[in-house]
């Protein structure tokens, strides 16, 4: 598999923009403490660094499960994972305190699928390309029956609007130019092409007008 170097450079900058928020308000803290400590009263400053310290361990919990999720859906590590717990819980991390919830039950899909290349690596992409669809918030849904032979997993999207947006769309197919990808569409596109280069068949489709079913088979 190829990836033209516009679309790794489009894939950083989306890693980029979703860590910026965190670790910006992990920088704020830090100088509300700095602030704090420059301060001769000590009357206030429990209270002050009691703050900071709040918006420290927030922010960085939050970067901390985002750089999770990036390690095992981008990176190398998660080709080589064998089983879906630590995918599970890393998805678990991404949407909590967000609009989505996640209906991932414990040993759903059989560990026996995992064994298969990139199973796991390509399920947790299209969690969170479910997750992009749902705009407004809903739930996403994993299911799956199989073994290391022959494997139907099923990611849904239950919320509005139910749909990819048409751009996306057409990027998860590999139907359209690198130089016509954007930061919002580079994901699907390398769903897409991770699920090509591991074998895997993925179609989605509306099953309702606030449904949209991704399925992954072998």
């Amino acid at each position: 598999m190829t990836l033209d170097i516009r679309v790794l450079e489009l894939l950083a900058s989306r890693i980029c923009h979703d860590l910026v928020s965190p670790v910006g308000a992990i920088r704020n803290g830090l100088e509300l403490i700095e602030e704090m400590e420059d301060e001769e009263s000590g009357g206030g400053g429990a209270g002050f660094l009691g703050e900071a310290v709040k918006l420290i361990e927030h922010s960085s919990s939050q970067a901390d499960r985002r750089l999770r999720v990036f390690r095992l859906a981008y990176g190398l590590g998660g080709r080589d994972q064998r089983g879906f717990g630590e995918a599970r819980a890393a998805a678990a991390g991404w949407l909590d305190g967000g609009r989505t919830s996640l209906d991932w039950p414990a040993g759903v899909p059989g560990e026996g699928i995992a064994q298969r290349r990139g199973a796991v690596k390509v399920l947790l992409n299209v969690v969170l390309l479910a997750e992009e669809a749902l705009t407004h918030g809903g739930t996403i849904t994993v299911a799956g029956t199989g073994t290391e032979e022959s494997a139907s997993l099923t990611v849904t999207a239950d919320g509005r609007p139910g749909s990819l947006r048409p751009e996306v769309a057409e990027a998860l197919t590999g139907m359209v130019a690198a130089a016509d990808l954007s930061p919002r569409s580079v994901h699907a596109y390398v769903t897409g092409r991770l699920a090509e280069d591991c074998g895997v068949s993925l179609a989605v489709a509306p099953a309702g007008p606030d449904r949209l079913v991704f399925t992954m088979s072998w």
